[in-house]
């Protein structure tokens, strides 16, 4: 069974999907960059150029989101009832 439109490709673990619009960091030819997926390891990879790296979208360490300030001051408006 074949996983994806690749002639040859027969890997059903790694999950490849065509990034549109997508320039190859290397090469810089666009539309042929493909992300993968293989359970938590995420990369691209450029079919006309043999690349493939880390996806430059998912940062090496994530850092966490600042706590939100609990003295903060917002504005909430309730909509009237019909």
């Amino acid at each position: 069974m074949r996983c994806c439109a690749i002639p040859g490709c027969d890997d059903m673990s790694v999950r490849k999907h065509f990034i549109a619009g997508a320039r190859c960091p290397k090469c810089n030819a666009e539309d042929k960059v493909r992300f993968c997926r293989e359970g938590v390891r995420e990369w691209i990879e450029c079919v006309a150029c043999g690349y493939s790296g880390d996806d430059p979208g998912q940062p090496e360490h994530p850092q966490p989101e600042p706590a939100a300030d609990a003295d903060a001051v917002g504005v909430v408006r309730f909509a009237p009832k019909p």
